[in-house]
């Protein structure tokens, strides 16, 4: 379902049943959350950082039973499997690229795999990463790895990638050499692998590294952002086109329902179907600083990650909205962490908080007192309800946005 098929009063539709809760072993360490004492469960622990893949796609396969997530250790970056009823970790790629960091956005991590840009296919168990310009393709359950192509030596894979829900496609960045974010370039590209036949085509071509490319179902994409500005760009497979769905967004992930977003200069969140080409937006809280809109895949529950201190963006906590009023007078939010610091910087000290298949956990990434590294934990959310408030009648055509 998308937007368009959210109730009035903003009531969930009949859906398939949720899937099986995911069953954690009782190795984990289990805390409270700073300030709110709902119930943390630590993942992973070590003088390492663990980090899941980029919270725009799945890290968890379909069973719920494996978690797909970066190590960083020694000088050396590579994805990992943490299998969550026996807490055991495998090591899945043994990448040798001498330079790995995701420029401008994150710390160097050494030799390895390319930082946040490997992406999990969830229909075929396949973990998709770039060894420099080799694309490999590893299996979660019998790591067996295959080469699935090489990008030309002049080309660099540059963005966070996906594959379609379907499993048939992975789509990635690739630009010229040495380009970065923020100063254009000629002819960074949007390409879309087949996993069936191997061919490959190019859905669009911008003149920008632009940095996250994420499915919206199995034909169309969101793109972002180009080097003049924050904006939320839009593709699929078939037309060849790029065209601006919203400008100022920064983060956007897409659900089932449509695309959740935020538009900091304008100080608005937002959801849209970008098929019907209607959207709604309302202000975001005093209290919200530098943030990230969370994710849930199913578009039920609005959470955002939010930046406490605008001079110390390693301080995170995560608010849930629980009912919008659009008459601006009864609008609840709920904190579900207090001041919870993150350590070392870059993508891997941020929560990129994501809503489990199960529905009763947030994974997130914070930071461990005792190893000053960050990990994985997940955060206890069964209690909560679907965001209320927010329905079909509240999308209007999109244009004439405040900027």
């Amino acid at each position: 379902m998308r937007c368009s098929d959210l109730s009035a009063h903003g009531a969930a539709p009949q859906e398939t049943p949720s899937p099986a809760p995911l069953t954690l072993s009782p190795r984990f360490r289990r805390l409270a959350a700073p300030e709110t004492g709902r119930l943390a469960v630590q993942l992973t622990q070590g003088d390492e950082q663990c980090y899941p893949l980029y919270y725009f796609t799945p890290s968890l396969t379909q069973d719920g039973r494996f978690l797909i997530y970066h190590r960083s250790a020694a000088r050396q970056l590579q994805l990992y499997r943490l299998d969550l009823e026996t807490a055991e970790s495998v090591q899945l790629t043994h990448a040798t690229c001498e330079d790995t960091q995701w420029r401008p956005w994150c710390i160097d991590s050494g030799r390895g795999v390319l930082d946040h840009r490997s992406a999990l296919n969830v229909e075929r168990d396949l973990v998709v990463y770039f060894d420099g310009n080799i694309a490999h393709a590893v299996h979660v359950r019998t790591l067996e790895d295959s080469v699935l192509f090489e990008i030309p030596a002049d080309r660099e894979a540059y963005g966070q990638n996906c594959c379609t829900p379907d499993g048939r496609w992975f789509v990635y960045i690739h630009v010229p050499r040495g380009s970065v974010w923020g100063t254009p370039c000629t002819g960074a590209a949007v390409v879309a692998y087949d996993f069936d036949t191997g061919h490959q085509q190019t859905l669009c071509q911008i003149d920008s590294a632009v940095f996250h490319v994420t499915a919206y179902d199995n034909q169309h994409f969101v793109v972002t952002h180009p080097s003049h500005g924050p904006g939320m760009l839009w593709t699929d497979l078939t037309s060849g086109r790029c065209s601006m769905l919203r400008d100022g967004v920064v983060h956007c992930p897409c659900t089932t329902r449509g695309i959740a977003y935020e538009v900091p200069a304008a100080r608005r969140l937002g959801f849209m179907d970008p098929l019907a080409r209607r959207s709604f937006e309302f202000p975001m809280p005093e209290q919200f600083q530098y943030i990230h809109t969370g994710w849930d895949p199913a578009g039920r529950l609005f959470l955002y990650e939010n930046s406490t201190d605008w001079d110390r963006f390693d301080v995170h906590d995560i608010y849930v909205l629980v009912r919008l009023d659009q008459a601006g007078e009864d609008t609840q939010w709920l904190r579900l962490t207090g001041s919870w610091p993150t350590c070392l910087g870059g993508q891997k000290a941020h929560f990129h908080p994501q809503v489990t298949s199960d529905r009763r956990w947030i994974l997130f990434t914070g930071g461990d007192k005792a190893s000053q590294t960050c990990h994985m934990f997940l955060l206890d959310i069964a209690d909560l309800a679907d965001t209320q408030g927010i329905g079909l009648d509240m999308l209007r055509p999109m244009g004439g946005f405040e900027s």
